[in-house]
């Protein structure tokens, strides 16, 4: 249990310290001390090299797209004969098999991603006695509908060569990477040697850029800080249940009433606001609110609707989960006490208390070096601070192998 679990207990929390009455003011206090941390370090926020969604696939020209959620690379590295290849195929919505209607460039192996119209989330091979037209795949994942056209069978990290090369890329400049590429050709390029190849990657507008160059279909796996979303941010709606009933209502507005035969209810908690799509019944037109006072089942709630016209019996359809803000993170859950002591800081910043300020700016500038020191002692980065590469004094040449 986390000592400030929720953004709503850091407001509550700030405001017995400080003896604030307004939540406005002490959100805005937030936002702005999240803006100086936007670049911290911590194990909570470092990416999954080896999870599949965190391995780039090169394009046509061996550039792979900066993930959305990058804040800064660690380490980036190539493991060896991996490789994307697709073939059409059809499949039954809720069975585990796909037939192949077209041959694919490449033999498709046990355990690689697949994706695809009506391939389920998450599916990998797992059984592929052959990769010829007719053959049939056996996937972990239930088809999630009805399988049809091209098919992507992608390798993931942990099939990687046992024999090389594998590479480990070094950051440069994206002046850099454009200059040396043009002479990149020139070089030999290591085949099947079993050794660390120290290569370069770069930024190039919103790609990342690699030498020695890779190949169409080839994986990169990506070692990051992520970034990270900031406490009271809108989350995207979510549906609760696709049906249910309103009966009884009471009360002449607000209304008290009562939401059954719905499908789930686990996902609300007391207080939530929710809409629903009319059916026969509605929660009325043009309320301000409608919140839940009430979980009564697995497959009930109890709701009061605030403002606009009655709520009228009868069935409803979409029942959605509405106005939820992010309310945790991994900043939060980690380093609970840079926001306490950055939020302190804007707030007395705000009131035109200097002195105060100062007392808080040092706590937070202390807390922020204690976690800088241990990413550069390397215990979470597993890194150094030498200007010299981990791998090879650096020499004057293109790649260099150890």
């Amino acid at each position: 249990m986390f000592v400030i679990p929720t953004g709503d207990d850091l407001v509550d929390f700030i405001k017995d310290f400080t003896g604030s009455t307004n939540d406005a003011e002490i959100k805005k206090c937030i936002f702005m001390a999240e803006l100086s941390m936007r670049n911290i370090e911590l194990p909570a926020l470092r990416s999954d090299p080896y999870a599949p969604e965190n391995i780039g696939i090169a394009d046509q020209f061996g550039h792979i797209p900066i993930p959305g959620d990058m804040n800064k690379p660690i380490l980036f590295f190539k493991q060896g004969s991996q490789y994307e290849t697709s073939a059409t195929a059809t499949g039954t919505s809720g069975q585990t098999t796909i037939t192949l209607t077209s041959v694919p460039s490449q033999t498709i192996q046990v355990g690689m991603i697949v994706t695809g119209t009506g391939i389920g989330v998450g599916a990998s091979v797992n059984a592929a006695p052959s990769s010829t037209i007719g053959s049939v795949i056996t996937l972990t994942v239930a088809n999630g509908g009805t399988v049809s056209g091209t098919i992507d069978f992608t390798t993931v990290g942990s099939q990687s060569s046992q024999t090389g090369p594998w590479i480990v890329y070094d950051r440069i400049g994206d002046r850099d990477i454009i200059t040396q590429g043009m002479v990149a050709q020139l070089y030999l390029q290591p085949v099947n040697v079993p050794a660390v190849i120290r290569g370069k990657f770069s930024e190039v507008y919103n790609n990342y850029q690699f030498l020695p160059y890779v190949a169409q279909g080839d994986l990169i796996n990506m070692y990051y800080y992520k970034a990270w979303p900031l406490l009271f941010s809108p989350v995207n709606d979510e549906l609760v249940s696709d049906v249910g009933s309103v009966n009884p209502i009471s009360g002449s507005g607000p209304w008290l009433i009562a939401i059954t035969g719905m499908t789930d209810t686990s996902i609300l908690n007391i207080g939530d606001h929710i809409t629903a799509t009319p059916g026969t019944g509605s929660l009325g037109t043009g309320f301000t609110t409608a919140e839940v006072t009430q979980i009564t089942s697995s497959t009930s709630i109890q709701v009061s609707v605030t403002g606009g016209s009655s709520p009228a019996g009868g069935t409803i359809t979409d029942i959605t989960l509405v106005d939820v803000t992010v309310q945790s993170n991994a900043v939060l859950q980690t380093c609970a006490e840079g926001y306490v002591y950055s939020t302190l800081r804007e707030y007395y910043i705000k009131r035109h208390n200097p002195e105060d300020a100062a007392v808080y700016a040092s706590k937070y500038d202390n807390a922020w070096n204690i976690v800088n020191d241990q990413n550069n002692l390397g215990k979470w980065s597993g890194g150094h601070t030498r200007l010299t590469s981990v791998w090879q004094p650096r020499q004057y040449r293109q790649y260099n192998i150890k």
